[in-house]
């Protein structure tokens, strides 16, 4: 999508929503590429100096830390400027092309939400939800995306909570020196695949009721079957993965308790769902397809800030020349250019900390630098005092294998923020008008057929109590991301506008003229000529005085025609000999019967 620029206005220049998260963004890679050039420091000197296994482990956790410190300066850096240009946000259904007809399934929706006057969202499912829907209730008016993500958020918490509770009720009331260390890799293998997984992709976890009652049944049952198959089971060397199970399912469970708090400061109070509409009825003589040019014209007055509307609807009402009489409908549905909301800002740290919906954005990021600082600890801990020949647990693997697990936390809880931080609220105007009825043609002629001259003939469509209605709502809507889809999340009646248009619009459809009679100057100017020649003849002149009025008349025709102001300013003083009629200042001829004024 390109940028459009335009110098009538700056209200499309927002405020970059990402300026916090970047530099912690920046923190993030500053401190992970320092540690990762110095981990390639401590290789290059053991490489020198004991060979190069003993760099392994180094040059390992340099190339990790540097792909990581790369990926957050990158993301970083995409995002230091932010263009929001006017084809965006997103249309709320797709727009119909200047001059083409038709509409879309997304606009009957949209159609029918200011029919409805209302908004609808799905209903909770499930009884983690309910609980949820319960404890927050005003989360059902919440836009779809925070739903979602809370929703989400609420199940992931309680399945690693559960776990988590199931883990340590297991290891320290069951669990002794022999079953403790296989607790810890069932859970950790269950964790994995089954809980932390799937959260740090953006999914559910995959827990069930099955998986509940199984977590119950192995925290109370599971040490005793693993101290009877004990004997059976390989020995383990001292290996044990209770140090990372307990890391992944602590940190996992704070970062997904702040991402639901979050989430939940994202709601507001019920919005407002309620339109205007205005329904009169109109005759007019005219085919209404006239009022719809007339619409038109009218909504491009009205455009904001000079950008035209997104026109989602439109149907002409058609009236066919070779069918005397039938029905007709049409309609015509636009959006203005949404605008931000007054007052949109790019939060400072201080307005983060003391705004609900930013302050818990702020917290969840600085939880991901706190994960980050204490991985890269770890991992130049473990580096440092790496040794090739020494025995693997003497080596502290946990450490680096703990540090791998909390890096991975911490861009959850960077990618969960930055979802909330991309919010924007617009406001715009939804416009929808609906012309129903029914027409007649006719043929109507003007002037006398006996003794009149000038007779003229048109054939009129007589549209006869047609249904006008128009609908006019000020709407709030949201987006998670530029590009993202965009949602109604308040509607705000409208009444004066609403009124204003319909009358407008019947007064142009009454003011309809059914006669067709010559308009032009050149028309004028002559139909001058043949009256000043008729005045002649019914006055006996003579064949000179009549040539000289009918080029006296016919004169007129290169001076343009005077206005009600010129009229207004006559003197009264001065007449017209021949007619009577008062003439102009400084006038050689007069403009009714072209009679030569004779200066005073």
């Amino acid at each position: 999508m390109s940028y459009d620029y335009s110098s009538e206005s700056n209200r499309l220049e927002l405020p970059n929503p990402y300026r916090l998260q970047n530099r912690v963004l920046w923190l993030c890679s500053a401190l992970l590429i320092v540690a990762g050039i110095t981990a390639f420091a401590w290789a290059r000197g053991a490489m020198q100096e004991d060979g190069v296994r003993f760099a392994f482990a180094p040059l390992l956790a340099g190339v990790m830390m540097l792909a990581a410190g790369f990926a957050a300066a990158a993301t970083a850096a995409r995002r230091l400027r932010f263009f929001f240009g006017r084809g965006r946000p997103l249309s709320l259904a797709p727009e119909i092309p200047v001059g083409a007809v038709g509409g879309s399934q997304a606009a009957d929706v949209v159609k029918e939400l200011l029919r409805q006057g209302g908004l609808t969202y799905p209903e909770p499912q499930g009884a983690i939800e309910g609980v949820l829907y319960h404890w927050m209730p005003t989360l059902i008016t919440a836009p779809a995306e925070v739903q979602y993500t809370a929703r989400r958020a609420i199940f992931n918490l309680a399945a690693i909570g559960a776990t988590f509770i199931s883990f340590l009720f297991s290891w320290a009331v069951f669990g002794n020196e022999t079953t403790r260390p296989w607790i810890g890799i069932l859970y950790f293998g269950f964790g994995v695949f089954f809980l932390v997984k799937p959260v740090l992709s953006d999914h559910r976890a995959r827990l069930s009721t099955a998986s509940l009652i199984g977590l119950v049944a192995v925290a109370i049952v599971g040490p005793v079957v693993i101290g009877l198959v004990a004997r059976m089971l390989p020995p383990l060397g001292g290996f044990s993965l209770n140090v990372q199970t307990f890391v992944m399912l602590g940190t996992a469970l704070a970062a997904c308790g702040l991402a639901m708090i979050a989430v939940l400061a994202q709601v507001d109070s019920s919005p407002q769902t309620r339109t205007s509409v205005e329904t009169a009825r109109l005759s007019m003589n005219g085919p209404p397809a006239t009022l719809m040019d007339e619409l038109d014209r009218k909504l491009q007055s009205e455009w904001t800030e000079r950008i035209p509307n997104r026109r989602y609807a439109r149907i002409d009402p058609q009236t066919p020349a070779g069918t005397p009489s039938g029905s007709f409908a049409g309609e015509l549905f636009e959006e203005t250019q949404p605008l931000p909301v007054t007052g949109t800002q790019a939060p400072t740290l201080a307005a983060a900390l003391s705004d609900k919906r930013h302050r818990w954005l702020l917290l969840l990021d600085l939880y991901a630098l706190a994960l980050i600082m204490v991985a890269t600890g770890l991992s130049l801990y473990f580096v440092r005092h790496f040794d090739a020949l020494a025995a693997w647990r003497d080596n502290r693997f946990s450490l680096f294998g703990s540090s791998i697990i909390l890096g991975f936390v911490a861009a959850f809880c960077l990618r969960q923020s930055a979802r909330l931080w991309g919010r924007f609220n617009f406001e715009s105007v939804l416009v929808w008008v609906e012309m129903i009825g029914n027409y007649q043609t006719s043929r109507i002629g003007t002037g006398n057929q006996l003794t009149s001259r000038m007779q003229t003939e048109n054939d009129v469509v007589r549209t006869e109590s047609m249904t006008l209605r128009v609908w006019r709502a000020r709407i709030e809507s949201v987006v998670f991301g530029k590009d993202a889809m965009r949602q109604v999340t308040a509607m705000f009646s409208t009444e004066k506008e609403a009124k204003a248009l319909a009358l407008h619009l019947m007064n142009f459809g009454r003011s309809q003229s059914s006669l067709v009679a010559p308009g032009s100057m050149e028309d004028q100017a002559r139909i001058a000529a043949l009256n000043a020649g008729e005045r002649g003849l019914e006055d006996g002149r003579s064949a000179a005085q009549i040539e000289q009025a009918t080029r006296t008349a016919a004169a007129l025709s290169s001076v343009e025609p005077p206005s009600i102001a010129d009229f207004d300013q006559a003197m009264p003083g001065l007449h017209c000999t021949e007619c009577g009629k008062a003439l102009l200042p400084g006038a050689r001829f007069c403009a009714h019967c072209g009679t030569k004024v004779t200066p005073a």
